[in-house]
């Protein structure tokens, strides 16, 4: 199998041991995190911070994933993403092998779908983004780099998301509706109307409440 070194050792770390354990394609070699009192993460052991990251890649580990979660670390989980392929890293795509996923979809590298989510054709996914549990993306949706779509979360047909946004818990997008580049959505919102870049909306149906620094 082929050797995988993982990024973070927090709580969506654990899912994502779930996902490559599922799919058996990958040794997991370790984790690596900046602050951590445990030997290991479930039975995967923490072999260090990041600085070990390059001697990982000399010594022939090539396969790297992000594993920080989405929720207030967005910014975060780019940094590494670009870290990781600054060092040479090759960054999978990890779909869990209970997620349903049309074999009519455009997933990037990095991006990890999770248990009971359903990708629906035509949908293109970018890079390293969450599609969480039980979270829905049908037909015709475009989600961009670096987006979480959090669980249950439901995506109506040809909905575009925008790179660096948030779709909160159980929130719901209608069709057709457009969301800008780093919007927050707040959790079980129902979006009706586009959403400008760099907003937070919350409610039913949801509207702004306040802009955000560019990302």
């Amino acid at each position: 199998m082929k050797k995988i070194v993982l990024i973070g050792a927090g709580g969506h770390c654990k899912v994502i041991i779930d996902i490559i354990k599922s799919t058996n394609e990958f040794e997991i070699i370790g984790v690596t995190e900046k602050k951590f009192s445990e030997d290991k993460i479930l039975d995967i052991p923490i072999i260090g911070d990041d600085c070990i990251l390059e001697r990982l890649y000399s010594s022939g580990v090539r396969y790297a994933f992000v594993c920080v979660g989405g929720l207030g670390n967005l910014q975060l989980r780019n940094k590494i993403y670009m870290k990781l392929k600054k060092i040479g890293f090759k960054i999978p795509k990890l779909i869990h092998k209970n997620a349903i996923v049309s074999k009519y979809v455009d997933i990037e590298e990095g991006t990890c779908i999770m248990a009971g989510a359903v990708v629906n054709p035509g949908v293109h996914i970018g890079k390293n983004c969450i599609i969480n549990t039980s979270a829905v993306v049908e037909h015709d949706c475009s989600i961009g780099d670096n987006s979480h779509i959090a669980p249950r979360a439901v995506l109506s047909g040809a909905t575009k998301i925008g790179r660096n946004t948030h779709i909160g818990l159980g929130s719901s997008i209608i069709q057709c509706v457009n969301i800008g580049k780093n919007v927050t959505i707040g959790a079980g919102a129902i979006v009706i109307n586009n959403i400008e870049d760099n907003t937070l909306a919350v409610g039913v149906p949801a509207r702004v409440i306040r802009v955000k620094d560019n990302m």
